[in-house]
């Protein structure tokens, strides 16, 4: 065999082989993935998958999408939502020279997505060199049915659950307030004073009463009725910063979940305030966010003055509970929210996250 033939051999098994997997030589490319997102989930609520891509020697990268059967399939990152465009079936980026880094590459993963193993192929190019193709594993799980095994200490923070009657606060409690004029637990001294009467209304008022019930853990009785008398209308500014400057000695911060959740962990701040809009925006709701589930801690246990829920199936359950389980992996204006009991908070999207705190107290 000549020598010619035999370095044409050599050489033909040396392509081949880097066909395999890609190359880390100097002048060839290399491409390696960093998802900086989780790669796990449920298909209850839409995911945005986020990844770096570390790349060396490439000119191009273009990204496509594999369903678990193997098919290709179209679709959209940020930036085509954002946009209001169509779903694509790849998208390419171009590097500048010397460019090794491309971050914040993402795709979105709708709700009710297959179940199962999904593929992110990611193609890195360049005139001249043979192409490395790396993958990213994303894997789409059912729903579970959260276990709701702390229900029994959720309800030893409220009072006047069980009836219609007004009572007092307690600091270290949560007053319950139903905003339902036809909820077996509506108080109407709440609601109703000599001047307003804010019954009919109620049902469009979750905000106030979420309000007043964050108040009532901090030991200040504080009615829906009574901010009305207060501000002289009925009506008030959504975020009920002019009552906390009619009553002197309480202020409301915002930010972000699991901060606002460490201050009301160490009694630096009422139960957490989370607003949010489902249906596409069409409807909106707020609920308080008092406990943490200990094994699941993406589960929370929400108070919710309108609908209730049946939970007698759980442990210290009820036929109708007040205390619905919201999962919240991402605790952040614009995130999903996952509402396994009432389907139709599922999906929400958090747009206000609020706490308030005394001023008066060192």
């Amino acid at each position: 065999m000549s020598i010619l033939r035999k370095w044409g051999i050599l050489l033909m098994i040396s392509w081949m082989l880097g066909l395999a997997s890609c190359s880390a030589e100097e002048t060839d490319i290399s491409l390696q993935l960093v998802p900086t997102t989780r790669t796990t989930f449920n298909n209850a609520i839409p995911h945005y998958v986020y990844f770096d891509a570390e790349v060396k020697n490439a000119e191009t990268l273009t990204i496509q999408l594999f369903k678990p059967s193997g098919v290709q399939t179209v679709f959209r990152n940020r930036r085509h939502v954002n946009m209001n465009r169509k779903a694509v079936r790849r998208t390419q980026y171009q590097l500048k020279k010397g460019e090794n880094r491309k971050t914040d590459l993402n795709i979105l993963f709708r709700s009710e997505s297959d179940i199962g193993r999904w593929r992110i192929e990611v193609t890195a190019s360049a005139a001249g060199k043979k192409p490395c193709t790396e993958t990213l594993e994303i894997e789409i799980q059912v729903p579970e049915v959260p276990e709701m095994g702390q229900l029994g200490e959720v309800h030893a923070f409220l009072e006047g659950e069980d009836g219609n009657e007004a009572v007092p606060v307690r600091e270290g409690k949560i007053r319950f307030i139903a905003q339902n004029p036809k909820d077996p637990t509506f108080v109407k001294e709440y609601w109703l004073s000599k001047k307003y009467d804010l019954r009919e209304s109620a049902n469009k008022k979750c905000t106030r009463a979420v309000f007043s019930m964050a108040l009532s853990w901090l030991g200040i009785d504080c009615t829906p009725v009574r901010m009305s008398e207060m501000l002289w209308g009925e009506e008030i500014y959504y975020n009920f910063d002019p009552v906390c400057t009619k009553l002197g000695n309480v202020k409301r911060r915002s930010g972000d979940l699991e901060t606002l959740w460490k201050k009301y962990e160490t009694g630096d701040g009422s139960p957490i305030f989370l607003h949010f809009t489902y249906e596409g925006g069409a409807g909106m709701h707020a609920l308080l966010l008092v406990s943490r589930d200990r094994m699941n801690p993406e589960l929370f246990y929400c108070v919710t003055s309108s609908t209730p829920v049946n939970t007698s199936a759980y442990p210290d359950g009820r036929e109708k509970e007040h205390v619905i389980p919201i999962l919240i992996e991402e605790g952040k204006i614009g995130a999903w929210i996952q509402s396994p009991m009432l389907e139709i908070y599922n999906k929400g999207k958090i747009d206000e996250i609020w706490q308030w705190y005394r001023t008066d107290l060192p």
